[in-house]
């Protein structure tokens, strides 16, 4: 039996989904966990998956649309020829009913005011439980009522009371609301694009070859590039953090000699093709050991009370091309120094694959933002909610340093965290500075491998 296939809730904080590309062409046979679409989230770009083999009957969304999650945006059936006018119409419904608030908070159509894209959406779903639902004509008849178009799109009169008479002073190209997009920031008219897509449809391919074929931007000229789901949702948070949160910051320096020796002699001992840890791993522990020696750090706010983690979790900066992400490394306290870097390179490249998942970036305790591979030397970070710090590392570097009056040659490392003074006063995060620096100073206290 026919169904809907909905827009999964890909990551907790996920409130829209974009549909990237369809992997499944309408009419194809499907098999048991096939990647059928692309669905760009918050977090990253993945591919969704049916659970049982069926067919593709119908795409209910468009390459590029925004769709949030649970609503339909296919069907799916278990034999090429069944019945799906009843969700057609279910589905039209839905889509009039989300259209509504749009449409009338908006002026009536004219010359000068063009329809939104829900009320577009809207009437397009209509129109094609029009089609998919009208009985067909008797034989020698000519054919359904007479036919009127709005804004390019064709309406048969058998569904409407009365037929409206809207002024357009130039066609309307068909294209997907990312297509639009594209074509504006690449400087593309649509109007010279041959559209791909159901029915002559531009879809995004169609404008990116348009504008790789030589009528893309002039040398010189602006560009924009998309906001992602990600991005949105990185700029909603830490807007929130940075508004809401009271925050405080303390910055001091480590002696890193004995973490930069630390993970030589690793080196050394693993040989060409062993394990290695970087100076990021150790820190990782360091910053763990210290937790676990002042717990009241390793805390949230949560309004009427705090709650202190029962467990030590660490999360990590991983960089991507469309924002940050932090994959946690669960009970950090306990494992070693080497099992930690090889989960860290683990979870950061399946995180810049987009294939984490949830509870994998979820649920940290505490968080280390390390720029030091970029030459950083000192910087501050914006919170991680609910976490209540975290900690921002520069680079390691060989600076002149006074030791027993002496000038030496001494690796030392500025490290900055940022606290959520609801959470943490001065004094305790003073307080558990000092300890990590005890850690960090003398890191053969720690579990190595």
């Amino acid at each position: 039996m026919a169904q809907f296939f909905v827009m999964p809730q890909a990551s907790p904080t996920m409130t829209v989904g974009v549909v990237g590309k369809w992997l499944a062409p309408e009419g194809s046979a499907l098999v048991s966990s096939q990647a059928i679409a692309s669905v760009e989230t918050d977090k990253a770009t993945m591919e969704i998956e049916v659970f049982d083999k069926g067919v593709m009957l119908k795409h209910l969304a468009t390459e590029g649309q925004e769709v949030p999650p649970g609503q339909p945006i296919a069907i799916i059936g278990l034999r090429a020829d069944e019945d799906i006018r009843v969700l057609m119409a279910e589905y039209a419904a839905m889509m009039v009913a989300a259209a509504a608030p749009a449409a009338a908070a908006e002026p009536v159509a004219t010359v000068e005011t063009a329809p939104t894209v829900a009320t577009v959406t809207a009437v397009a779903a209509v129109a094609t439980v029009a089609a998919a639902t009208a009985p067909p004509p008797p034989p020698g008849e000519p054919g359904h009522s007479e036919a009127s178009t709005w804004h390019g799109r064709t309406l048969d009169a058998s569904f409407m009371e009365a037929r409206p008479t809207f002024v357009s002073p130039s066609p309307r190209v068909m294209a997907s609301p990312l297509a639009r997009k594209l074509a504006e920031e690449a400087g593309v008219k649509l109007s010279r694009v041959r559209g791909t897509g159901p029915g002559g449809r531009i879809v995004a391919a169609d404008v990116e070859a348009a504008s790789a074929g030589g009528r893309g931007p002039a040398r010189g000229v602006d560009q924009g590039a998309r906001v992602t789901q990600m991005r949105k949702t990185i700029a909603r948070r830490l807007t929130e953090v940075h508004q809401q949160v009271p925050v405080f910051y303390l910055t001091t320096s480590f002696d890193a000699t004995a973490v930069v020796a630390l993970k030589d002699a690793v080196a050394r001992r693993a040989g060409k093709d062993g394990a290695r840890i970087s100076v990021n791993d150790v820190l990782v522990r360091c910053v763990a050991a210290a937790l676990r020696e002042v717990p009241a750090v390793n805390a949230q706010w949560a309004g009427d009370t705090i709650v202190q983690k029962g467990s030590v979790d660490v999360g990590v900066a991983v960089a991507l091309p469309d924002g940050l992400i932090t994959p946690v490394i669960r009970d950090a306290d306990q494992k070693s120094i080497v099992e930690i870097g090889a989960e860290v390179r683990e979870l950061a490249g399946r995180a810049r694959e987009g294939k984490l998942l949830a509870e994998e970036y979820t649920g940290g305790s505490f968080t280390i933002s390390n720029l030091g591979m970029f030459s950083i030397e000192q910087f501050t970070a914006i919170l991680n909610p609910p976490e209540a710090a975290i900690l921002a590392v520069g680079s390691a570097a060989q600076v002149p340093a006074v030791v027993n009056g002496a000038v030496v040659a001494q690796w030392r490392m500025s490290v900055t965290m940022t606290c959520d003074h609801r959470v943490i006063d001065g004094a305790l995060g003073a307080r558990f500075l000092q300890a990590l620096r005890g850690y960090v100073e003398n890191p053969g206290m720690l579990a190595v491998g």
